[in-house]
């Protein structure tokens, strides 16, 4: 009786562990709510050492671990627009907010209010919670100091846009696609805004000739222009700060009519792992993160409790524009973007 006793005492504590060891499995699976457990997948429109320094961040902090894939802005939009009916990210890190307005509009972000979005400017984030503000940065004329004292010895430095149409800077131009990356998509939309549309078509065909080169990537021209291949690079102003402080003859000139990116966070509907992702949105809003991003990419956070970087530029001390409306550069994205195509 005794034998008998134990060997049912065994096969219950047999069965016992065995529903153990599956329901653990099946937790950390994401089955029996432990889903916010599982890995999340990012799609990061910042650059890769940047985002995964706060990847891994969250990582260590909550045990949810990520894949992420670097796009520019313009293909993230599109390839979030194209997964709509089987999404494949969990979490848009990243890009001007025009674009996550673009994708708003097309139902494909999930609308969650995190609680720590409550210090975050208004205009700096959507009221439904569609998309969430991270960072500021506004467009500027980076300048390799050295390349243009052998080209141009003493001139004075271009300080509008304007002067970039000067036939003297033929070639001497970079500045990213406005189909394909929203940093040149937001210099357009500004003009546009400030301008008018035929006017800034008719500044866009003028200023052609001057480009040396029109790449996908937004951060490209400044990086091109540090090492020398040519002389100006139109990017985002945290883009030639941050090549600067790398040792780069960087000089930047933020000009009247530049237009800002508002840098967007935003959860994909439908994603795998949407729990995950409302976790990840709540770490980005503290204040950890917004340090480690604007150390590393020399932005302004928009929260107020994040301090300026060391070597960074407190952007109100500079002329760009601020009444631009990333509401409407949204709404203008596709006309803007149709036209500019036609310019060669």
């Amino acid at each position: 009786m005794a034998r008998k006793k134990s060997n049912s005492s065994v096969m219950i504590l047999s069965v016992i562990v065995v529903v153990l060891v599956a329901g653990f499995f099946l937790y950390k699976s994401g089955v029996f709510g432990g889903k916010a457990k599982g890995k999340i997948t990012v799609y990061s429109i910042f650059q890769e050492e940047e985002a995964r320094k706060i990847l891994d961040k969250f990582k260590a902090e909550t045990g949810i671990d990520y894949d992420v894939l670097r796009l520019p802005s313009g293909e993230a939009v599109t390839r979030v627009q194209n997964e709509m009916g089987k999404p494949q990210a969990d979490f848009l890190m990243g890009g001007p907010a025009d674009s996550h307005e673009v994708l708003k509009k097309a139902g494909a972000l999930e609308n969650y209010i995190s609680p720590n979005a409550k210090d975050i400017p208004d205009n700096m984030k959507d009221k439904e919670g569609s998309w969430t503000g991270f960072y500021l940065n506004p467009i500027a004329i980076g300048i390799n100091e050295q390349r243009w004292k052998e080209k141009y010895a003493t001139a004075p430095y271009p300080q509008t846009f304007q002067e970039l149409l000067d036939p003297k800077f033929k070639g001497e131009i970079g500045m990213s696609d406005p189909a394909t990356s929203g940093t040149a998509y937001t210099a357009v939309a500004s003009l546009a805004q400030v301008w008018g549309k035929d006017k800034m078509l008719d500044y866009v065909a003028k200023l052609l000739p001057n480009l040396k080169e029109r790449p996908k990537s937004g951060i490209e021209p400044i990086q091109k222009a540090a090492k020398g291949e040519y002389t100006i690079g139109i990017t985002f102003l945290g883009d030639q700060l941050k090549m600067k402080n790398q040792g780069s003859p960087i000089i930047s000139i933020v000009p009247e009519a530049a237009g800002y990116e508002v840098g967007g966070l935003a959860i994909v509907k439908g994603g795998a792992n949407t729990e995950g992702a409302k976790k990840l949105m709540d770490f980005m809003l503290t204040n950890e993160p917004g340090l480690l991003y604007t150390e590393s990419a020399f932005a302004s956070s928009v929260k107020p409790t994040v301090p300026i970087p060391k070597g960074g530029i407190d952007i109100k001390t500079t002329k760009y524009n601020t009444s631009y409306s990333l509401w409407k550069a949204a709404e203008q994205r596709k006309e803007l973007q149709d036209a500019l195509k036609n310019l060669k």
